[in-house]
């Protein structure tokens, strides 16, 4: 069967669409002449847009779909005119399943999440799971690293946003994430601890540090501050995305738990000091070399709750801040 124009289906969280990247550039490796469009989140779309990721980029309105069962069929009636040859679906979802019979595409693969690892098997990164899913194609790329091109332009927006906050460029930028949304709060550390981890790199290691993360974690960054000895800077809802990717090239290290800021500076090759306890680093730690993963040995890791079980978020509250100082330490020396 010739293959000349496909379609990715990714419409999830931005560590999700990040993970799926090897996948995506090993299709269009295997199909170097053929048209390849993708369907993301909102939102998602800025980070890849006047980049070689995609030939034409779909928006997935989750929201509004749930809702608009007309919108939602228009859309699917909208690929159908595409006369895809191959479907890529590592969303999996019904939404996602009824968008591949309305698409009428000659061929669809369908990604199936590793749920539970047998006796004897390997337990798979998000990444390799996403190329499980095109094997068919007889592609066989491992997953080495995630990359994800950087918007031209980009670097100019964060070379004007580090003047005007008065950083030092001589001096290691480092990127702190203290935020992980409301979808999973067992992932997160302590406040209090980012506070006295942000005072000791600049005063211990002479570094820059900038909070980052989005509008919903603002007040957060602004708590975490305003206990501060010392002054850093927050890029917390201040820039967009494609921009705080950018920002995060920028940057010697991230500091961050298992969130979208950490698989964004994964994929633009930022050392990352990753604190993991309630999500298995195996499925969802950065990928690639340079890395750091905390993480402690309890009976209950992981855990995969979004709330602790016990109540105590051991796991997270096991791993100090010295750690943590001592991990950057190490990568920005």
């Amino acid at each position: 069967m010739e293959i000349n124009k496909i379609l990715f289906f990714k419409a999830g969280a931005i560590g999700d669409f990040l993970q799926s990247l090897p996948a995506l550039r090993a299709l269009k490796k295997k199909f170097p002449s053929a048209h390849v469009d993708v369907v993301v989140s909102s939102g998602i779309e800025q980070l890849i847009q006047g980049t070689d990721i995609a030939n034409t980029i779909y928006i997935y309105d989750k929201e509004a779909f749930k809702t608009n069962i007309i919108d939602f069929v228009s859309f699917g009636l909208r690929l159908r005119k595409e006369r895809y040859d191959l479907f890529v679906d590592m969303q999996s979802s019904t939404r996602s399943l009824i968008l591949r019979r309305l698409s009428g595409a000659s061929r669809v693969l369908v990604y199936r999440k590793q749920k539970k690892v047998k006796p004897g098997e390997r337990r798979l990164h998000a990444a390799e799971n996403f190329m499980e899913a095109i094997r068919p194609l007889g592609i066989t790329d491992a997953v080495d690293r995630i990359r994800l091109p950087l918007k031209p332009g980009e670097g100019a927006g964060v070379d004007r946003f580090l003047t005007e906050r008065g950083i030092n460029k001589d001096k290691p930028l480092i990127a702190l994430n203290c935020g992980v949304g409301s979808a999973r709060p067992s992932r997160n550390w302590f406040p209090e601890r980012f506070t006295i981890l942000a005072d000791r790199l600049i005063s211990d290691l002479d570094a820059e540090v900038v909070f980052v993360g989005g509008r919903e974690d603002r007040e957060l960054v602004d708590s975490v501050m305003a206990r501060m000895k010392r002054k850093a800077v927050s890029a917390a809802g201040e820039l967009p995305i494609a921009r705080t990717a950018a920002l995060l090239a920028r940057c010697k290290c991230l500091v961050s738990s298992d969130t979208g800021p950490l698989h964004l500076a994964t994929a633009v090759q930022t050392a990352v000091v990753g604190l993991f306890g309630s999500t298995d680093p195996r499925r969802t730690g950065p990928v690639g070399p340079g890395h750091t993963v905390l993480l402690k040995k309890l009976p209950c890791v992981p855990c995969e709750d979004k709330h602790c079980p016990f109540g105590t978020r051991k796991c997270m509250a096991d791993i100090t801040v010295e750690e943590v100082f001592e991990s950057v330490r190490k990568v920005i020396r």
